[in-house]
């Protein structure tokens, strides 16, 4: 199996990579390493579980440092950026499926399964099931990216027509990963005001004598909660596409 790829240009524009708090940018590989020590990986924007592919690259591992202490975790990995490949789409469903699916069903599937059982203790064996899929699911992930993962081979192409190397991609996938920013923020000033409009009294209730249409719809949970992000990424994402039609 051999991939286009396409070698970087002066000014290319390089994502920075790293997580704070879980939310960043990370490489997840696509590929085994092949002789070179290349390999594919895309990156991801996070926030704990992988939102959108902003690109594709060819890259070689160059370091990795680990300098956890007692209560922090930090680990830094350093890669060789080659060259640009196309975002493959099997790729990005097969990381959605297993991130988003496959691996909270295996940790909360048990659990919420054995919470309707009679038995007392069928919430702790629930637990119990759930950890030993995750741990399960980690070592065959371990083995299939360590042994059983394909290795696809480079074919160096001469240049790009259109957006055929994903730098047209990419600009879409920035506006994305800025929108659902801005949506993460709407959410957490949802969050605000719902606590404030309790606190205060102020949260429409159905045993209100006079309701005020406005405020129950702008101060129900499900329109800060829910409503106000997406509400934030969509506005967010319109003008930053009217400013990239400019």
């Amino acid at each position: 199996m051999a991939d286009p790829l396409y070698p970087l240009v002066p000014d290319e524009g390089l994502p920075e990579l790293g997580t704070y708090n879980a939310i960043g940018t990370m490489l997840l590989h696509n590929s085994r390493a092949d002789e070179s020590g290349g390999f594919f990986a895309t990156c991801w924007f996070m926030v704990i579980l992988p939102v959108v592919p902003l690109s594709r690259y060819y890259v070689r591992q160059t370091g990795y440092s680990d300098e956890s202490g007692l209560f922090s975790i930090r680990t830094t990995t350093s890669y060789e950026i080659v060259g640009r490949s196309r975002v493959r789409w099997i790729e990005v469903v097969r990381t959605y499926l297993v991130w988003w699916i496959v691996m909270p069903t295996a940790f909360v599937g048990p659990i919420v399964a054995a919470v309707g059982r009679e038995d007392e203790n069928a919430g702790l064996y629930g637990m119990f099931v759930s950890v030993g899929l995750v741990f399960l699911l980690l070592t065959l992930f371990f083995f299939y990216g360590k042994y059983w993962r394909p290795v696809r081979e480079v074919r160096w192409a001469e240049g790009a027509t259109g957006g055929a190397d994903g730098r047209s991609w990419q600009g879409l996938a920035s506006m994305l990963q800025t929108a659902v920013l801005m949506g993460l923020l709407g959410f957490f000033a949802g969050v605000v005001i719902l606590f404030t409009a309790l606190a205060m009294g102020e949260l429409p209730s159905l045993l209100d004598p006079e309701p005020n249409p406005y405020a129950n719809t702008l101060l129900h949970p499900a329109t800060l909660l829910a409503g106000l992000p997406v509400v934030t990424g969509m506005v967010t994402l319109a003008v930053l596409a009217s400013r990239r039609r400019r």
